[in-house]
């Protein structure tokens, strides 16, 4: 019988996982505590047990008590604890779990303790557990990574004709409309729910259960595939120890995918925060504080968290996975010190940002007047350069010189602060052509190059239907 080390071992034991309460929600502290873990594979063990009565490798009526005992065995924390205090001593958590359980199995069961994880290695447990647990995992996220995708859907229907000034490189383009880009963002998201469906169906779909080195040595394959349909899962044609860590670097993928979606949305959402630009507000509580000495901050801290800070992890946890693929021979220890804890943490995290984008999306401030205003005004209309530059074309003009023409006039226009329109009535097109593109094209058609909402209405009424 193992003795329960001293309290000063639970004050300082670190338990496993690297989850910080702060970005950890409800299902995931639960999903990955100590507790759950263990009793996942406590019903892997369960269904082995089943799965050797059902082929009398062991009495049904023995396997019938042991199920029924183990059936009503709450593992709590002090489960938990008397696992952990073995492990200390056999440097194995398995190997501690499986003591601490056979240790339950008093009166008449304790004769067959030997039953409980006969034949099979630490593996065939914990890598159905923790495909299981993943597929759970996942269940979680796709809710939350819905509930975003319905966010944007909303809210780009409600500013699909709100005109902004589309942006690339950091540059005025042409005039787009903010639903508009909100859409774009929910069609990408729509596509990483996809991802990670497939990657439920098809990565997670398989467990084994096939001994020491995968070889089915003395165990009847149909034990493992029957205890895995009862857990909900197809048995791998043939693997080593361990599952093959492509799978699980698969559903990472699909995890870092939508990751990077909602990096992408943040990364547009935070320069149209900026002071000086002013066009959208993160939601933000009544008495929420900017800066500890800087009271007139509104810091786009959500935003900023999704941009570029939850992403820097995910390129960690990518990388990890990745080398997670290669594995000595027919196992080494490496994965399992990683898997610890990149697991917790990116589904999490990936948890952790849907919720908090939808959030956001749903308070989002958009302050629609301030961004007619830089598209009219600020701009100084050298959105219409390629409109321009295409009519002027259409009348006869050489494709170069109309080019040459527009970029300098948009060029002076910014750098002079007055609006193009005006100076295309009086800059000539070149030296030896003395002509306008207000005198080539007429007022009617310049008029027409610098209309916005004209120009986004037949993109608007093709994506959402309607242009209104």
């Amino acid at each position: 019988m193992f003795v329960l080390p001293s309290a000063w071992f639970f004050k300082t034991h670190i338990r496993e996982g690297s989850m910080l309460p702060r970005y950890t929600r409800p299902p995931f502290d639960q999903l990955w505590s100590e507790e759950a873990k263990f009793r996942r594979w406590l019903n892997v063990e369960m269904a082995i047990i089943s799965a050797r009565a059902k082929l009398d490798d062991l009495s049904p009526t023995i396997a019938g008590r042991i199920k029924n005992h183990f059936r009503f065995l709450e593992i709590n924390s002090n489960v938990v604890w008397q696992i952990e205090a073995i492990e200390v001593e056999l440097v194995h958590d398995m190997n501690a779990f499986i003591v601490a359980m056979r240790e339950t199995m008093t009166g008449d069961l304790e004769p067959h303790r030997g039953e409980f994880h006969k034949g099979v290695t630490s593996y065939d447990i914990e890598d159905p557990a923790f495909i299981l647990a993943l597929r759970l995992a996942a269940g979680c996220i796709l809710d939350n990574v819905r509930a975003l995708h319905q966010a944007l859907q909303k809210k780009s229907y409600e500013h699909r004709s709100t005109l902004m000034i589309g942006r690339t490189h950091g540059q005025y383009a042409v005039p787009d409309t903010f639903g508009r880009l909100l859409r774009t963002f929910a069609e990408a998201l729509r596509k990483d729910i996809q991802a990670i469906e497939r990657s439920v169906a098809y990565d997670l779909s398989e467990g084994k259960i096939s001994g020491a080195i995968g070889n089915y040595g003395d165990m009847d394959p149909q034990i493992e595939e029957l205890a895995l349909a009862e857990l909900g899962l197809q048995a791998a044609i043939c693997e080593t120890q361990i599952l093959h860590r492509g799978r699980h670097f698969s559903f990472m993928a699909a995890l870092a995918r939508a990751a990077g979606t909602i990096a992408g949305m943040a990364k547009t959402f935070w320069p149209m925060m900026r002071s000086d630009v002013g066009e959208l507000e993160e939601p933000r509580k009544s008495k929420q504080r900017g800066s500890s000495t800087m009271s007139q901050k509104k810091n786009p801290i959500k935003v900023e968290q999704m941009d570029d800070g939850i992403p820097r992890l995910f390129a960690g946890y990518l990388a990890a996975a990745f080398a997670n693929i290669g594995s000595r021979e027919g196992r080494d220890i490496s994965q399992s010190i990683v898997e610890r804890h990149i697991w917790p943490d990116a589904t999490s995290l990936i948890y952790y940002m849907a919720e908090t984008m939808t959030r956001v999306v749903d308070g989002l401030v958009v302050h629609a007047d301030d961004m007619y205003q830089r598209l009219e005004v600020e701009t100084r209309g050298v959105w219409a350069a390629e409109r321009v530059r295409l009519a002027l074309v259409d009348a006869g003009v050489d494709p170069n010189l109309a080019y040459d023409y527009t970029q300098a006039v948009s060029f002076e226009a910014t750098k002079t602060k007055k609006q193009l329109y005006v100076l295309l009535q009086t800059r000539a097109l070149k030296s030896d052509d003395h002509r306008t593109a207000y005198e080539i094209l007429g007022e009617e058609k310049l008029v027409w190059c610098f209309d916005a909402r004209g120009y986004v209405a037949n993109g608007v009424k093709h994506i959402f239907g309607s242009d209104e």
